[in-house]
């Protein structure tokens, strides 16, 4: 590699190629073990150079705490062209796909939980705090310009991309990802395009929700309209497939995804009005709120009794990790490894035996029917006030009297009815009394509102009074303990096909070794890949027809091809395999194969040891919502029948009018 020379002139001898992109090299510099070169392809426009130059000149500690930025220019000789520059060496850190995507994660990342993927969240938030607050905009955020340390630390690269200003000029980032890039921005060319700390700010919350959500794009639902819905589209749509306003725009998340009600009404608001259609006075939430609420999170987590891997919010009814993948089959997060050996105190001191015992000893709430409240005494009507009783009779007079008219003028000009029906109904309405009317509406109002809260009273009863709550604790206990019995059976069994199994499972290991996102698909582009991991499919392994057959874009024509593509991808991965019977049975498998079980025993002995209480628990708060609630359907069944028999004064018989008339 030719020589080069820094900003003050001194010879830089460039080294060992790191890394390689479209527009340049990362190479090592001799005798400078912590800093690296970039050397443009080509020699960079006097544009360029300006900006590397005031990038140096704005080399500020913060920002080289959070990104490779530029240190020093080099030239390709002292004082000629720019040829690249200089910056810190960023040691091992990885691209965030490999933190956010389970798969990936699992090999990169392997302790991560929640929380870890929460605090790399704050971080990430923090460096982009950093950014703006210097006056400068990211522009081109995407996943291949942030990378994670294994403590959760972050930094950007790339920041020659930037928008930077260096207070004497604005320079332009003239580069972006559609599928990162803010809703107003789609379809616009970037070159020559302004961005603004708000354009940050989407990109920010999506990069927040791939980390929080698994590699979900927030954008890559399900469509139930017709046609194709791409993620570009969707993005200039404000279509947010999780919020609470997916339904409406006709979306839906994909299957198997944490849901959105599991996160804290906080920071679910900040995901709403980062994705939601921006207001003039409404900007999306800055860097800062996403730190400030994901520090919050991060504080208000805790641990599933079931899998110390899970964390969630403390506010959280259960555990959704452990319902996620129970309904998908997918392991998210690694648990902690324990030696089988050493099972815990629990696992001594438990026989299921005694245990279910003490689960039997609970006697269960029995049924009880729904009480039917009638009146409990005759219900005297709340009588009219005397000014509306009496208006109230001149209404019905005026309507005899204008009903008797115009009967009358149709008998002597029946040719005419076409005018005296309409003059009649003319007259009705000029001639009531409104005050009659509106207490009349009153009246009814409470009626419908004493029957709406009879009715939520009666759906409450038979959700939490019933005896089905403790029925369904018992039987899910039920379900435990036949596990518990066949905990030993299973893990022999499996321990079988581990001996047994071994082309299977060292395919599966083969083809789990393979992702999509660094293979040469034909066809496939940036938009299918992010679709495709936010379906959770990440790996050969993962590409099945019945996987892509529910993934959008991927059953019309062109998807089609796109599919088969995919397929013969893995197809040509399994021909390239080759089975070594000498490997026999894995070793490390086998022991990861009883730590397993050896957690999924402790578990179950929790739960169980749990269940006296938890039944003891669910029954007093049946009885406690039966007495409860007994009392309000009671009181609430009166003032139905109050309601009605108030609303029956506005139906007087004849007689009474007649009686009016003639009084003396």
């Amino acid at each position: 590699m030719t020589r080069l020379y820094s900003g003050a002139g001194h010879p830089v001898e460039p080294g060992k190629v790191l890394g390689r992109g479209g527009e340049g090299a990362v190479h090592e510099i001799a005798g400078r073990p912590g800093f690296v070169a970039k050397i443009y392809h080509q020699p960079v426009s006097p544009d360029k150079a300006l900006k590397l130059e005031g990038m140096v000149r704005q080399a500020h500690p913060g920002l080289l705490e959070i990104a490779a930025w530029p240190v020093d220019v080099l030239r390709i000789q002292p004082g000629g062209p720019a040829q690249g520059f200089v910056m810190h060496r960023v040691n091992g850190y990885h691209e965030i796909h490999s933190l956010y995507g389970p798969s990936h994660r699992k090999r990169t990342f392997p302790q991560a939980d929640w929380s870890f993927l929460i605090h790399t969240a704050r971080n990430l938030a923090s460096a982009f705090e950093t950014i703006h607050a210097r006056g400068h905009v990211i522009g081109d955020v995407n996943p291949g310009n942030v990378v994670v340390s294994p403590q959760a630390l972050v930094k950007l690269i790339d920041c020659d991309s930037f928008q930077i200003d260096t207070g004497e000029r604005l320079f332009l980032c003239d580069v972006g990802v559609p599928q990162f890039t803010a809703p107003e921005l789609q379809d616009r060319p970037f070159h020559g395009l302004r961005r603004t700390p708000d354009h940050d700010a989407f990109s920010l919350a999506l990069l927040c929700f791939h980390l929080l959500f698994m590699g979900r794009h927030p954008f890559a639902g399900r469509y139930r309209g017709k046609g194709d819905m791409p993620i570009e589209r969707a993005i200039q749509d404000y279509r947010f497939a999780f919020g609470r306003h997916a339904a409406a725009r006709l979306m839906e998340p994909p299957p198997h995804t944490l849901p959105f009600t599991a996160l804290p009404q906080t920071v679910a608001e900040l995901f709403e009005r980062a994705f939601a259609p921006s207001a003039p006075a409404r900007q999306r939430p800055t860097a800062r709120e996403w730190l400030l609420a994901l520090e919050r999170l991060g504080r208000e987590l805790r641990s599933c009794d079931r899998n110390p891997a899970h964390k969630y919010p403390q506010r959280s009814p259960a555990c959704p990790w452990c319902a996620l993948e129970q309904s998908s089959g997918t392991s998210f997060f690694t648990p902690p490894r324990h030696s089988p050996a050493s099972p815990g105190p629990d696992r001594r001191d438990f026989h299921l035996d005694p245990v279910w015992n003490r689960i039997l000893a609970v006697p269960p709430p029995g049924a009880e029917a729904m009480p039917r409240p009638g009146a409990q005494a005759p219900v005297t009507p709340t009588p009219l006030p005397e000014p509306l009783r009496r208006a109230q009779r001149d209404n019905l007079v005026k309507t005899a009297t204008i009903a008797g008219l115009a009967l009358l003028a149709i008998l002597i000009q029946p040719g005419l009815i076409w005018l005296w029906l309409p003059l009649a109904v003319a007259a009705w309405s000029l001639t009531q009394d409104s005050a009659v009317r509106r207490e009349r509406q009153r009246r009814r109002l409470a009626l419908l509102t004493a029957r709406h809260e009879l009715t939520d009273l009666r759906a409450a009863w038979r959700r939490h009074a019933t005896d089905q709550p403790f029925m369904r604790k018992l039987h899910a206990l039920h379900a435990l303990r036949d596990r518990y019995r066949n905990l030993s059976t299973d893990l022999q069994r499996d321990l079988q096909r581990l001996a047994t199994d071994q082309r299977q499972l060292q395919l599966q290991a083969y083809l789990e070794g393979h992702f999509i996102d660094a293979a040469q698909i034909p066809g496939l582009r940036a938009t299918d890949r992010v679709a495709l991991e936010s379906y959770g499919i990440e790996t050969a392994a993962d590409v099945t027809p019945a996987a892509l057959a529910g993934v959008p874009g991927f059953g019309q024509r062109l998807g089609r091809q796109r599919a088969a593509a995919l397929l013969d991808w893995r197809q040509a991965l399994e021909q390239r395999f080759r089975h070594d019977p000498r490997q026999g049975a894995d070793p490390a498998a086998s022991v990861n194969l009883q730590q397993q079980y050896a957690q999924r025993r402790l578990q179950i002995e929790r739960e169980l040891l749990a269940g006296p209480e938890e039944l003891a628990k669910i029954k007093t708060d049946i009885l406690r919502q039966r007495a409860r609630l007994n009392i309000a359907l009671i009181r609430q069944a009166m003032q139905e029948a109050q309601a009605q028999v108030d609303l029956r004064v506005f139906h007087p018989r004849l007689d009474a009018i007649w009686r009016w008339r003639n009084r003396p």
